[in-house]
Formats: C-alpha cells, structure tokens, sequence
C-alpha cells in the first residue's frame, strides 16, 4: 500500500517533561507501529509551555499538533487520525478536537482528512472495559508476588488527575463502577471532586492496614512523582503512610501497561473506521 492508502496517526497528549514519562509516549508510538504497520506515526504536544521547556532545557524538540498534520502531508498522508491521549474529555481533548475540525473545515491542510479518536474514559462502557482489567493490573510490581489479592487485607486505591470541566463526572462513573465490581477498589483525582481527604472515612472503613498506591495517569510524570509518591507531607503516599497504612506504590503510568494502551488502539480504529464511513 502507498503513504496515500495508509492512514497516518498522531498521537496528542498535553506533553511532559519527566524522561521516564517521555519513554513511555515512545512505547506507545512503536504500539501504534505495530498494530498499524506501514503507517507513519508522529508524536505531538499540545502543551507550547511542554515545547518550549522540553526544547530549552533538554534540547529535545517535540512538534506541535499542527506541525506533526504538515508533516504528514508532505509525506503524502491523504487521512490521518489524531488520537487524544488524555484519560477524560475535559478542556485539553475539546481544544485538540476544536483544532482538528478547524483545520478540517479551513482546506488548509487538503487533502487530508482528519478524524479524532477518542481518550480512555467517554462513556459507561469505557469504564466497564477499563474495570475488567484490574485484576491483570494488580498482578505487578507493587506486590512482588503473583498470588491473588486479598482485599480483606488490601485495598487499591487508584490516582487520576482530575479537571474542572463537566467531563469530570467520568471519573465519579469510573470509581462507581470500580466500587460495584471489585472490592475495596477506590479512584481518586489530584484535582478533580474525590481527593484523599474525601476518601479516606470511607477507606479507614474498610478495616484495612495495607494500601496498593497505584497511577491512574497515562505518565509517571510531576504529579506522580511529587503529589503521589513525593517525599512531602502532602503527598498522597506520606498522607496514607502518617494514617498507620502501609502503602504499596505501584509508579507505572497506564500507557506502560500494554492492556491500556489496547484500549487506545481500538479508540483509534473506531476513529478510522467512522473516516471511512464518512
């Protein structure tokens, strides 16, 4: 097949600065060269301040959206996916998705089509996919064993970002889910409704003395390291350890866990699938 037969993918998260998060946006990619041989895949930031920074104090140079599409083009891409790496639809998504259709609508970047694909979490059943594999998630590093939680003894709790957008909500569906499908499984966000301290009665509740800390984040980035496992007084991590639990972290961000990543591929080839059907 030629470049103009074959689908041309972007990848769009926010960015970061951290070099264990920046290799596993490199996994991802060569996961997205694998499931889609033949077709160029490109890693943009949204983030100019990302850019910028990354360019300034690394010297690494990641484009951004715009400039990841023109190269595309110029290879000869006549359709392109730009698959959101954000967990929930909040602002970053609708801004990269307000400047594809833009694009799209402008001409200027004729002839290609471009299509969106979704992040992890837009309805109930992104939730239920995400839910169902817990159990493979738990079997990692944090335990050291490969025998069963016991969640008498053990609780999860999980630990997003959170946003200020209305999309948020996912979130709230996403622990619901969890809560009805496991147990002693809880969610919460840095920035969204359910901190910690809105977690913690109902943890303390459960009787539990060990807690399994793990990301809900695609990246181990600054947050992870600094407001979950930091040294701290604040961080999740020394807040849990200062309340007699003994914490168990798990530091791998979601896209290091091939099963995620699964996810985003087929959001991508459903976003593929609505371009052809167009």
């Amino acid at each position: 097949m030629t470049l103009q037969e074959l689908p041309g993918i972007v990848l769009a998260p926010y960015g970061t600065l951290f070099p264990p998060a920046l290799a596993t946006y490199d996994q991802m990619k060569k996961a997205y060269e694998r499931k889609f041989p033949g077709s160029p895949v490109r890693l943009a930031f949204t983030s100019h301040l990302m850019r910028k920074r990354l360019r300034e104090n690394e010297g690494i140079t990641v484009p951004s959206l715009p400039a990841a599409l023109a190269d595309l083009r110029d290879l000869g891409c006549e359709c392109v996916v730009v698959q959101s790496l954000q967990i929930v639809p909040g602002g970053e998504f609708h801004q990269v998705a307000r400047l594809v259709q833009a694009m799209q609508d402008s001409g200027k970047q004729a002839p290609l089509r471009l299509e969106t694909g979704l992040p992890l979490l837009s309805d109930l059943s992104d939730c239920r996919a995400v839910s169902s594999l817990l159990p493979t998630l738990l079997s990692s590093l944090c335990s050291g064993s490969t025998s069963p939680r016991d969640p008498e003894k053990e609780a999860v709790l999980l630990v997003g970002h959170g946003t200020g957008h209305p999309a948020d909500a996912l979130y709230s569906l996403m622990a619901q889910v969890l809560k009805r499908e496991h147990n002693n499984v809880f969610l919460g966000t840095i920035e969204g409704l359910s901190g910690l301290a809105e977690l913690l009665p109902e943890l303390k509740g459960c009787g539990v003395r060990v807690v399994q800390l793990l990301l809900f984040l695609l990246v181990a980035g600054g947050h992870a390291e600094n407001d979950i496992f930091g040294q701290s007084p604040a961080s999740w991590k020394s807040t849990l350890e200062r309340e007699g639990y003994e914490v168990m972290a798990d530091r791998r961000g979601l896209g290091q866990r091939p099963e995620i990543v699964s996810l985003f591929l087929e959001h991508t080839g459903n976003a593929l699938e609505k371009m052809k059907n167009r």
